[in-house]
């Protein structure tokens, strides 16, 4: 049973009452990771199509593709997003700023939602330097982000960039639901990665490295049962990629071990899928995030560990059937858009007798002006005390 909800003008979606109404002790929440190419090109703003339509960037009534995630019918629920995990974004007043005050103003609540104030530095030690720092929004309504942790290379920032294949700085969220006390019950934490790019051995190499850098900051620092979510940007041509097995590796089925994850596309970890160059697996190109309108590689992920894949007792757990790719039906031929044939933007959509919804047409339209990426989008459950 989730959190009970309410209808809200002028955004028209359902938007979770306060943190102490809940119909039962889990509340459900919406995360999403998302690479938004904004600082391409000199863009250092929010596309238009993220919380705006294209052609009117001030006009917040559409509220564009975050609408459209919030709307969507998933397992036939739907509710705004609650954490918001970003690559490429420009920097915290360029690129994220905006996004938040555009969601409130979408909502028409202040306050609703917040940022991560740290700053994810990129290569160099220079977080405006255009090469695209991760970056967190998230529903103060609903979570409560308890710490930003830089995780950088031995060595620190000065490591950053080409000569340790860490471009980007990886940042750790540590999260609690909004509201209640954090306990070891329903902490949990959000690594964000934008891995290197490039298929040379070099290039798997670097990812390798990154993602070891995760994996060795998680043992160090974090609880033997951590619940874990790794997401971002991972630049996988296949699973068979180091850098993927790295962080898939060393986990039990019981969900009682640290570390590693579950991927919902490739639960068995296997080694031998190739994410592109597929014309008839539409299991796999429904898993393909780049680009919107030529759908060639899988390169955003959302991995859980196995105690939030297995709903084990006592924390965040992911609810079945939730996981899936934004945008994308599993219908469109390699490399093809996202509006190709039946392929539909939403995959269920919220109907009402009252105003019209965002439409599968308009949010191709935000879709393909946002980003060259599309989001990946689960929901969870996490335990909340009764009062």
């Amino acid at each position: 049973m989730n959190v009970l909800h309410q209808q809200l003008w002028p955004g028209l979606l359902l938007l979770p009452l306060s943190a102490g109404l809940l119909s039962a002790q889990t509340r459900t929440l919406r995360i999403v990771n998302y690479n938004l190419e904004a600082d391409i090109n000199g863009v250092t703003a929010p596309r238009p199509g993220l919380i705006a339509p294209p052609g009117n960037p001030t006009e917040y009534r559409s509220g564009g593709v975050l609408e459209g995630i919030g709307e969507e019918l998933v397992n036939g629920h739907a509710q705004p997003v609650d954490i918001l995990a970003l690559e490429e974004t420009t920097s915290n007043p360029q690129t994220v700023g905006p996004i938040v005050s555009g969601m409130n103003a979408f909502y028409g609540v202040a306050g609703m939602y917040s940022n991560s104030n740290y700053q994810a530095t990129e290569a160099g030690g220079n977080p405006g330097d255009g090469n695209g720092p991760n970056a967190l929004v998230f529903n103060t309504h609903t979570v409560q982000l308890l710490a930003s942790t830089p995780v950088d290379p031995k060595g620190g920032e000065a490591k950053l960039g080409a000569s340790s294949g860490e471009y980007r700085e990886v940042v750790r969220y540590q999260f609690a639901p909004a509201g209640v006390a954090a306990a070891a019950s329903n902490i949990f934490y959000v690594y964000v990665s934008h891995a290197k790019s490039g298929s040379t051995s070099v290039d798997a190499a670097n990812r390798a490295s990154e993602a070891q850098i995760i994996r060795t900051n998680e043992a160090i620092d974090l609880p033997a049962n951590a619940r874990v979510l790794y997401v971002g940007d991972f630049n996988l041509a296949t699973s068979g990629d180091a850098s993927y097995q790295t962080l898939l590796a060393a986990e039990s089925p019981s969900g009682v071990a640290q570390g590693g994850g579950i991927d919902l596309a490739n639960t068995n970890g296997s080694q031998n899928i190739n994410w592109g160059k597929s014309t008839t697996a539409t299991n796999i190109l429904a898993v393909e995030t780049e680009h919107s309108y030529a759908l060639e590689f899988r390169d955003d992920l959302q991995l859980m560990t196995t105690n939030v894949f297995y709903g084990a007792a006592g924390g965040l757990r992911y609810l079945p059937g939730t996981g899936h790719v934004f945008g994308n039906n599993g219908t469109t031929v390699y490399a093809g858009s996202v509006n190709q044939g039946t392929n539909t933007a939403l995959i269920k959509r919220l109907v009402t007798n009252g105003p019209v919804f965002i439409t599968a047409a308009q949010l191709y339209l935000d879709l393909t002006n946002a980003s060259d990426h599309l989001p990946v989008v689960a929901d969870y459950n996490i335990p909340v005390p009764a009062r």
